[in-house]
């Protein structure tokens, strides 16, 4: 009947208008909310990032452990810092692609590793320079100017991760590195003690 539709109607412009229609009672925990519902979780001031309020260090990270916000466009932020000859040691992001921005500094080499025999790319990027990293695959910055370098990394993920590849290595069991080395186990041991400190 006409009512019906009438009735029907309202209901889809409640839902679409991210109003809960009382139907059945309350809202079980486990349905899902629209995007308007969770973005009331929010104040307009978070999704506002001020840097000179995150700790000043050389890693300045946005991510959902300290901008919950960043999950409603899955992505994460983080500013750099590197000193002359300063390196990101040699990591990976599983579950995410990375583009950096450099908005400050002469000269930053980046280099990622495609897959087991595939190239190696090279690249040395300069002030107002970008360039990005896909997912999953070895990649390292390094300063070879004799200023400051900063840029900016955004990655297409709230969760992105990160494994430094020495150091993950050097976490295996160490008869295992030391095999994978062709060396004694005592100097594997000396080798993992020696691991340079990142950045």
């Amino acid at each position: 009947t006409m009512k019906s539709v009438f009735a029907l109607s309202a209901l889809a412009v409640a839902y679409v208008s991210g109003q809960e229609a009382e139907i059945g009672g309350e809202r079980p925990d486990d349905v899902p909310r629209s995007f308007n519902q969770i973005l009331g979780d929010f104040e307009p001031e978070d999704f506002r990032f001020d840097f000179r309020l995150v700790p000043v260090e050389l890693v300045q990270p946005l991510s959902l452990g300290n901008a919950p916000v960043l999950a409603l466009g899955d992505v994460a932020i983080t500013r750099f810092t590197l000193d002359p000859c300063g390196i990101n040691l040699p990591h990976v992001h599983p579950r995410g692609t990375e583009i950096i921005f450099m908005f400050k500094g002469s000269k930053l080499r980046t280099v990622f590793a495609a897959e087991n025999g595939g190239p190696v790319i090279t690249n040395d990027i300069t002030n107002d320079t970008s360039t990005f990293f896909p997912q999953g695959l070895l990649h390292y910055q390094q300063n070879m100017g004799c200023d400051t370098v900063a840029f900016v990394s955004k990655l297409n993920s709230a969760d992105p991760g990160v494994q430094t590849a020495t150091s993950s290595f050097f976490n295996l069991p160490i008869e295992q590195v030391a095999g994978s080395l062709d060396v004694s186990i005592e100097r594997a041991e000396e080798l993992r003690d020696g691991l340079p400190l990142n950045i």
